[in-house]
């Protein structure tokens, strides 16, 4: 717009005439994907045929060619902003949509492990000990709901380890991280670890939703809510979703 105003103060030359239509069609492809319509639009407006070599008259049809050319670049703006906003708006409806899925499988996981253990003839089945089996049995209901599904993702180094997120929802850009409760570990502990995970979580180039899911099946945990908002709490440059099942 700048340059389309700097020429209505001045005669533009044939040179500059040229130059201005070349600058208006990259913009216009690049800005909207190669798709020439908008191009096409702003090409024909104010190309009309000037059947005079009086100066003025050429100058007079210059000036008017370039405003008619700056409404449809107004407009293309316009447009872009609102393809922006519909993007914006459905980018954060998969999210909504895919953390709400997620959130539901940690809701149900307890009783789809405790449904496990009622086995047919008392068949042998995966009764949960420690972390490394709630791993195992998250990573089986992910696969159901996700298509790339990362178990033990490399994550950036920290603090001169380089540790391993849990999951990794590539596409969705969720990371997971699962903590299940024992009698070694304390509250104090398990927040620690959460909160080193949290730092860690701001390093990943593909985290925009990190996730803590806390097993307690012991109830060994005695403030829910404090730990809860200790950890969601956390300065973070993303907002933290914290899961303790089964809830209390």
């Amino acid at each position: 717009m700048e340059r389309s105003n700097g020429l209505l103060q001045k005669q533009p030359s044939d040179a500059e005439m040229a130059a201005y239509r070349e600058t208006l069609r990259r913009l216009l492809t690049d800005a909207f994907g190669g798709d020439l319509t908008w191009w096409y639009v702003a090409d024909r407006a104010g190309s009309t045929l000037i059947c005079s070599d009086d100066e003025y008259d050429v100058i007079k049809h210059r000036h008017f060619e370039i405003r008619e050319k700056s409404v449809v670049l107004i407009e293309c703006i316009s447009e872009l902003k609102r393809n922006a906003a519909r993007s914006f708006a459905a980018t954060a409806s998969r999210e909504v949509s895919s953390l709400g899925a997620l959130m539901n499988i940690l809701r149900q996981f307890h009783r789809f492990a405790t449904q496990l253990k009622k086995r047919h003839a008392g068949r042998e089945t995966l009764t949960i000990k420690d972390e490394h089996d709630v791993h195992d049995l998250l990573h089986a209901l992910l696969l159901m709901h996700f298509l790339d599904v990362r178990p033990e993702e490399s994550a950036p180094s920290f603090a001169g380890a380089s540790p391993r997120l849990d999951f990794l929802l590539k596409e969705e850009q969720i990371v997971v991280e699962v903590k299940k409760t024992r009698e070694s570990l304390t509250e104090r502990g398990l927040c620690d670890e959460l909160l080193a995970d949290i730092a860690r979580y701001q390093k990943h180039p593909n985290c925009k939703i990190p996730v803590c899911f806390i097993y307690d099946p012991e109830t060994r945990i005695t403030n829910v809510s404090g730990l809860v908002s200790d950890l969601e709490s956390t300065p973070s440059a993303m907002p933290v979703h914290v899961f303790i099942g089964p809830q209390h």
